[in-house]
């Protein structure tokens, strides 16, 4: 017979820390999210809703933001980084109140399993638009 009370127990645990995840990503000053171990977003902190303007909740249509010039690599970039398992990638991400786009240097990491699975991604956009802007040729 399982002991229930542990299930629960532990079932809470889980859920708080996962409620701790949330608030520390919210808190962070850029933009972050997180991924499944198939790619697929499941989470955007309020750094990116506040940025792009789209109604928090789903993360379906992201790839939208990105600026149409970028978004074929930013795309191959990500597929390749499945396999990797290493994410870099620069792109510009339109700011949803004013149209503008601006750099952005996109990084994710994977968060394995003891068997080296990967679990979990998670990912940070860096504004470094002030620095490509300083590269351009006058």
């Amino acid at each position: 017979m399982m002991d229930v009370s542990i299930y629960k127990q532990v079932k809470n645990a889980l859920q708080i820390s996962n409620e701790y995840l949330i608030e520390f990503m919210d808190a962070l000053p850029q933009m972050a999210w997180t991924g499944s171990p198939s790619g697929k977003i499941l989470y955007f902190n309020k750094a990116w809703y506040d940025y792009t303007r789209i109604p928090a909740g789903p993360t379906d249509g992201w790839l939208k933001t990105v600026h149409p010039e970028d978004s074929f690599q930013v795309i191959e970039a990500w597929n390749k980084s499945l396999q990797s398992g290493d994410y870099h990638m620069e792109c510009r991400i339109r700011n949803g109140a004013d149209g503008s786009y601006k750099w952005f240097l996109e990084q994710a990491m994977p968060i394995r399993d003891a068997n080296g699975e990967i679990i979990m991604w998670f990912g940070t956009y860096t504004d470094i638009d002030n620095e490509k802007q300083d590269m351009e040729p006058f």
